[in-house]
């Protein structure tokens, strides 16, 4: 029931997150601006986002979980309602921005309550479940927001959400799922540096896999368009159906990892296919690339999975699960963020082969690193 709760929670999260996205192009014909003006609402929440994920993380190893998560919930709710009443660009903008400091209080505390609450044999199978949460509420918002929301009706997908976030807040207190109460020794920059140290190797390869993995979500359409592979009024289904190959890919990562009890190894292999599907996609034309399109993004959707949810649970310290979660998080948000401008110049210069080329590049990478970390694993199962 715990654990079904945060996943629930974290999911419906989103009904005040990815709601934008489906809206950016009406969003910009009504405030009459161009939608690479609208798309700096997505930049700078995610930057901040990536940020305040650190933040959140760091402060949910010392105060209750069960708060942040209730003022997150709360604030995304005020903005979202806030939101779908203004006409201005500059005010959206710094809405949308603490709405990136009001989401951020979502994910890292729930880890830490996961951490505390479980015993350290049943993290690694429950860590493989979280991952769910955010494709699931990501499929649900866009099916809600791309119902009621069509053409000139931009604001429902605020202020619909706003009231939804409000009922999911109510939810969440009558729950009352908490970490169970401990001393704080108070915030301490030599062991944030300690900590940052040992886990650095996660946190690069989430900056690579996150930059991989955000530009799918925004580039794949493009791709599908520029290529077409699929007619211009299916694209919109086709955004659709990767959120269902991404919940193929996380129970295929979850049976592995069930399986080998190997998340490092699981999660490498699963990069490196994904990069191999990338590379072939350089050389691939016509139905074939649509069958190598899915089996990357099965591949890359599982190990990222596993890379931003069960490696940090995996490899935090006592009291620390919070904090190393958010600090693995903030990278590949951040550098997820970057995938909006940098992959869209990128397919300009050198065509959709030289993105592929680099996804390939940076997630052969991602997996190298995880690779040569995967016996730090082993000393976490035999500490358990």
């Amino acid at each position: 029931m715990m654990v079904g709760t945060l996943l629930v929670t974290y999911a419906l999260y989103y009904l005040g997150r990815v709601n934008i996205s489906l809206v950016l192009p009406a969003l910009a014909l009504d405030l009459g601006v161009s939608r690479a003006e609208v798309g700096a609402l997505g930049t700078i929440f995610f930057w901040v986002y990536g940020i305040f994920h650190f933040v959140s993380g760091e402060i949910g190893s010392h105060v209750s979980p069960f708060r942040l998560v209730s003022i997150g919930l709360l604030a995304s709710a005020i903005v979202n309602l806030v939101f779908a009443f203004q006409s201005s660009l500059i005010i959206m903008l710094v809405l949308w921005g603490l709405n990136g400091v009001a989401q951020s209080g979502g994910w890292s505390p729930m880890f830490r309550i996961l951490a505390e609450r479980l015993d350290r044999a049943h993290i690694k199978r429950v860590s493989t479940v979280m991952p769910f949460s955010y494709v699931i509420g990501t499929a649900l918002t866009w099916v809600l927001i791309g119902t009621v929301a069509a053409g000139e009706n931009w604001r429902i997908a605020f202020w619909l959400p706003g009231l939804m976030l409000l009922a999911v807040f109510a939810f969440w207190r009558k729950a009352g799922i908490d970490a169970p109460k401990t001393k704080s020794d108070g915030i301490r920059l030599s062991v944030i540096i300690s900590e940052a140290r040992g886990i650095a190797f996660v946190m690069l390869a989430a900056a690579l896999g996150g930059f991989v993995f955000n530009g799918t979500i925004i580039w794949l359409p493009a791709y599908i368009l520029d290529t077409n592979l699929f007619s211009e009024n299916l694209v919109g289904a086709v955004a659709a159906l990767t959120q269902v190959i991404a919940i193929a890919g996380l129970f295929l990562a979850r049976y592995f990892v069930a399986r080998s009890n190997q998340v490092f190894v699981t999660a490498a292999i699963m990069f490196s296919a994904a990069a191999l599907a990338f590379l072939l996609l350089t050389m691939t034309k016509g139905g074939l690339a649509i069958l190598v399109v899915a089996f990357a993004l099965l591949a890359l959707n599982g190990a990222f999975g596993l890379t931003v949810s069960s490696m940090p649970l995996l490899l935090a310290r006592a009291g620390r699960a919070s904090s190393t979660t958010g600090a693995v998080n903030m990278m590949s948000t951040f550098f997820g963020g970057m995938a909006g401008f940098s992959i869209g110049g990128l397919a300009e210069i050198s065509g959709w082969g030289g993105v592929f080329g680099l996804w390939s590049v940076l997630l052969l990478l991602a997996a190298g690193l995880i690779w040569r970390h995967r016996h730090e694993e082993d000393g976490h199962d035999a500490a358990s």
